[in-house]
């Protein structure tokens, strides 16, 4: 059984991701041919080494953020770390990762909706993401209703140049 709670320094620390499953194998992503998204093979594997798991335990455990973990056994299985400041009516959804060994039981869905719960709450009209580009993420997000955007934040879409910008209303 899987709970999930709001992020506190009771229930995580800088090592609380250290057996973090984040291994992604893609094959296939997402690239801008002549004005339109299109799918190309391009496989590789993304995975995150303890220096990287630490980095972001630590940022989504700051006050920047509304963090919601996911946790089986003690043992976080997945999260969604969501920036308080909003961007005009936009909330940025910063990051939301789900372990390879809980994918395709819903969690997904059930920590974006807590996303767009927490938006609402902030009076946000909108949840914004710079998106991977994988064929699997893109497919996740517009199965919660994302859709790309044609007003991008333009620092979030020259950071991540090859992430999809995407938003989702917030209701």
């Amino acid at each position: 059984m899987v709970n999930i709670e709001l992020l506190t320094e009771k229930n995580f620390n800088e090592e609380s991701l250290d057996l973090y499953v984040r291994r992604q194998e893609v094959n296939k992503v997402y690239r801008k041919q002549n004005g339109k998204y299109v799918l190309m093979e391009q496989p590789y594997i993304e995975d995150w080494n303890l220096e990287r798991k630490r980095q972001i335990a630590r940022n989504i455990s700051s006050q920047k953020y509304i963090t919601y973990i996911a946790l089986r056994d003690k043992k976080i299985v997945g999260f969604i770390g969501l920036l308080k400041q909003l961007v005009g009516e936009r909330m940025i959804l910063d990051m939301m990762h789900v372990s390879a060994e809980c994918r395709g039981c819903g969690l997904g869905r059930e920590l974006f909706e807590l996303g767009k719960v927490e938006a609402a709450k902030a009076g946000a009209k909108e949840l914004y993401i710079s998106a991977c580009s994988s064929e699997e993420t893109i497919a996740f997000y517009r199965a919660m209703g994302a859709e790309i955007t044609d007003t991008p934040i333009k620092e979030m879409a020259e950071e991540e140049p090859f992430d999809l910008q995407m938003t989702c209303i917030v209701n």
